[in-house]
């Protein structure tokens, strides 16, 4: 089901608000990252979780130590789809709901027949997302270069 379908049911359970924002762009976010996590932990080169039973790790150490390093990468790509998801779901919540929020002020810009106020308001949704994605991919780095692992 595409989470903005659940623009209504969560009016009804939350109201307006940002609760109800939150609660769309929870469920549209979590799961792309779900499905990323979930396929990252499963491509887990088998020989390093044997090397790491033959070590004898704990399941924890196991966890820890081979396969959080080994599904960094992955997590980060599915962090950075998680972020877009989130922010094309709440602008489409604010154009649905919210009239406080930037995808409300976009469309009463196009119902006002202001095309230059619309590509103003198109504009900085764009930057903005490519803002939130160059801080995940510097948070990506950062961490790269913390634990050794390869961008």
């Amino acid at each position: 089901m595409p989470s903005v379908a659940l623009i209504s049911l969560a009016m009804l359970v939350f109201g307006f608000g940002l609760r109800m924002e939150f609660s769309v762009v929870a469920f549209g976010a979590f799961r792309p990252l779900l499905v990323l996590t979930q396929a990252a932990v499963a491509q887990i080169e088998p020989r390093l979780l044997e090397r790491s039973q033959v070590l004898g790790l704990s399941a924890w150490q196991r966890s820890v130590k081979t396969a959080l390093p080994a599904i960094v990468p992955r997590l980060f790509a599915a962090l950075r789809l998680g972020v877009a998801v989130a922010l094309v779901v709440a602008v489409t919540v604010e154009i649905a709901a919210n009239p406080n929020g930037m995808g409300y002020a976009m469309m009463i810009a196009q119902q006002s027949l202001d095309p230059a106020l619309t590509l103003a308001w198109l504009g900085w949704i764009g930057v903005l997302g490519y803002a939130i994605n160059a801080a995940a991919l510097a948070l990506q780095r950062s961490v790269a270069r913390r634990t050794g692992v390869p961008a």
